[in-house]
């Protein structure tokens, strides 16, 4: 009886001493993922659609949405080569809401100003010495935008948008501060961003 019960007393703690061992071995060797808050969690999938070249009022944008349906994101350039990231949708009452744009582990935060026309917008403005510009150049992981309480883009990175910028900044891709009959926001100014403070400027 006594031998049985030793062996088995035997077994049982060698078992023990396995799991131990094993739990230390995983925590030496497995390396615990950080966690970052822009990661995408299972709710938060890229929005459907692509970036394509396409006209807005006019004047040449980058747009990303659905193939043949209304854009779900612009970006475009004014004459003084400001990237203009647009919004569509029209302004809620009170006071607008910000414009957050993610990449990574930088995150900008922008006022917006309504943008009237065919399609009424948001829009914020980048100046091209923005060191966000350069951020979203280099864009590697999704970029994520959020306004107020809607539903946030999540969209991917694009050589197209490395291609734009560039040709904003060289004077290619332009898009005028004159704006159609009506539009007294687009006409009267813009509105330059850095660090979440807006300056109004006039248009010259």
């Amino acid at each position: 009886m006594i031998r049985p019960f030793l062996l088995s007393a035997t077994i049982l703690l060698a078992g023990c001493a396995r799991s131990e061992e094993a739990r230390y071995a995983q925590i030496d060797n497995v390396q615990l993922p950080a966690t970052n808050a822009t990661d995408l969690t299972d709710d938060e999938d890229l929005t459907v659609g692509t970036w394509q070249a396409g006209l807005q009022e006019e004047q040449p944008v980058l747009q990303f949405g659905p193939v043949g349906a209304p854009a779900r994101f612009s970006i475009g350039c004014d004459e003084r080569r400001n990237l203009l990231l647009f919004w569509p949708g029209a302004a809620p009452g009170g006071d607008l809401p910000n414009m957050l744009v993610t990449v990574g582990s930088e995150t900008r935060r922008l006022a917006v100003v309504s943008a009237a026309g065919v399609t009424p917008m948001l829009r914020g403005t980048l100046p091209p010495n923005d060191p966000f510009v350069r951020v979203l150049t280099g864009a590697s992981t999704p970029i994520i935008v959020r306004v107020g309480d809607a539903a946030p883009l999540i969209m991917p990175p694009s050589p197209e948008i490395a291609s734009y910028i560039r040709r904003c900044a060289s004077g290619e891709a332009r898009s005028t501060a004159a704006a159609p009959a009506g539009n007294s926001v687009e006409a009267n100014g813009s509105v330059d961003v850095i660090g979440g403070n807006a300056a109004t400027t006039n248009a010259q």
